[in-house]
């Protein structure tokens, strides 16, 4: 690419996770300035850049994972940034990882995950969900003590991951064949014309505020086994995501001041989540969502770019850059 377009780079931009192929390469190329990058951070840079933004912006990056600066998987953010930095104003309550990766192909785990969250591990009724009746049952045993001791578990903060366990719940879906699979499930089947919504908590008594769904996972769990509409249950939790962002920017535009809010992350292909969090908060700010730059992960190259420029600040060293966070952790 370098003899193609006849450039050679002098400042490299690459993710924080150590294990991406780019960031080794980043890091072994002589000569150059290296810049991390969280990557909630360039999502939200992505659309600043399109849409001309300076900062400081709200940034709400939603998708389904991404190494935060605390060495946790990010993926439901609320940032005050711009492009030097970011604040970590709010996120959603983590899911368990039960078994690492394998929880976002095996979609049941994390459905399982979001239960014992909601119920504090009591919940005695799995054989009344459709969804575990095709689980063995010691399996299942299995993961539950992953999930209460930690063993081989991570915690992810991704708004993609409770689509993933809300879908598979709610559709009975054991696997997920590909990335956002079950995802596409919930916003093709939800009713379009539902209106209603579930109830969520905001915690605001720490840093960063914490969405709390676990009231609503409660009750879908009850609609699920009583039989309700499924498409109803997807688009009344679509309705509570959108209620609950909105809710949690209305407070931070309270605190912290009436900055534009930038909408960007690979949830945001969902056109329901965006326009229905765009639609939301439309009366209090301006709203910019990525349009011809991709909100997924295509786009996030040009808010590394960005902020790489930022950081490095024009310089040429050969030391490291590591990104200014503000407060993020």
């Amino acid at each position: 690419m370098e003899g193609f377009v006849g450039v050679r780079p002098e400042i490299i931009a690459h993710d924080l996770h150590p294990d991406y192929l780019s960031t080794r390469y980043a890091l072994d190329r002589k000569g150059c300035v290296a810049v991390a990058v969280q990557h909630h951070h360039a999502h939200i840079a992505s659309a600043m850049a399109e849409h001309r933004l300076a900062g400081p912006v709200f940034g709400i990056a939603y998708d389904g994972t991404g190494l935060g600066t605390d060495g946790a998987m990010w993926g439901g953010e609320l940032l005050l940034a711009d492009f030097a930095g970011f604040e970590r104003i709010g996120t959603i309550r983590p899911i368990a990882l039960a078994g690492g990766d394998r929880a976002v192909r095996e979609v049941w785990r994390l459905a399982l995950a979001i239960i014992d969250d909601a119920f504090d591990g009591s919940f005695d009724a799995l054989e009344r969900i459709e969804l575990f009746k095709w689980i063995d049952p010691s399996a299942a045993a299995t993961v539950r003590r992953m999930i209460a001791s930690g063993l081989n578990t991570a915690s992810a903060h991704g708004v993609g991951r409770y689509f993933d366990a809300i879908g598979a719940l709610v559709f009975a879906r054991e696997h997920s064949a590909y990335e956002g699979q079950v995802a596409l499930m919930l916003n093709n089947f939800a009713d379009p014309r539902e209106t209603g919504r579930y109830e969520f908590s905001l915690h605001r008594n720490q840093q960063p505020w914490s969405l709390d769904l676990r009231p609503m996972v409660r009750r879908i769990v009850e609609e699920v086994i009583a039989g309700a509409d499924r498409c109803r249950i997807a688009a009344r939790f679509q309705n509570t995501l959108i209620a609950a962002t909105a809710a949690m920017v209305r407070a931070a535009l309270g605190e912290r001041g009436r900055f534009p809010v930038v909408l960007s992350g690979g949830c945001f292909q969902n056109p329901r989540l965006a326009e229905g969090i765009a639609a939301a908060l439309r009366d209090l700010t301006a709203v910019h969502l990525n349009r011809s730059v991709p909100p997924g992960d295509g786009g996030i190259a040009l808010g590394q770019a960005m902020i790489g420029h930022a950081l490095a600040g024009g310089e040429r060293r050969s030391q490291n850059f590591s990104q200014s966070t503000r407060g993020a952790a």
